[in-house]
């Protein structure tokens, strides 16, 4: 506690009291400061993408928290139908492969290896598809996917870091 004067009979007042007790003018009441808005704060931070309190980062993009109304994993499923289609044309060429149409000039090796082949490609085809999971980030605007990986449990880390980073607002 300290003393000043007041401004009216300039008699010696405390720095705490409302008004002065000698001529009961009301003093000026010290008013703290702002406090500075809380900095931004890292939740989450990688290669390609920074989750802060305030935004969200992925490349050279960043989406304020502000407009993102709510963030999910999605996903899209592998098209089988090329790898499926080569499988059954490799199954098709054994088929004939195994008919003698010229029995004297038969070489059915030409067609098994070929048929082989198709069916080898085929299945290396089908085990190269994987799932590919995505970040979609919601906002009035609409929704849209934001980072798409093959590696699920880095989506739901992305996605569970952002969604963190919402409640905190």
């Amino acid at each position: 506690m300290a003393l000043i004067s007041c401004r009216e009979c300039n008699q010696s007042v405390s720095t705490e009291a409302v008004a002065c007790p000698h001529c009961g003018a009301p003093q000026p009441r010290s008013v703290p400061p702002p406090l500075p808005p809380p900095a931004e704060q890292t939740i989450y931070r990688d290669n390609a993408v920074a989750v802060t309190t305030a935004r969200v980062m992925i490349g050279s993009a960043t989406y304020p928290l502000r407009n993102v109304t709510s963030v999910k994993m999605t996903f899209t499923s592998p098209k089988v139908l090329g790898p499926v289609l080569m499988l059954l044309g490799g199954v098709f060429m054994l088929l004939l492969t195994t008919i003698p149409f010229d029995p004297r000039n038969y070489e059915p090796i030409p067609g098994i290896a070929m048929g082989a082949s198709i069916i080898f490609a085929g299945v290396v085809w089908m085990l190269c598809l994987k799932t590919k999971y995505h970040v979609d980030l919601s906002a009035s605007g609409g929704e849209i996917h934001v980072l798409t990986s093959t590696n699920r449990n880095y989506i739901e880390t992305v996605v569970t870091n952002i969604n963190k980073s919402i409640a905190n607002n």
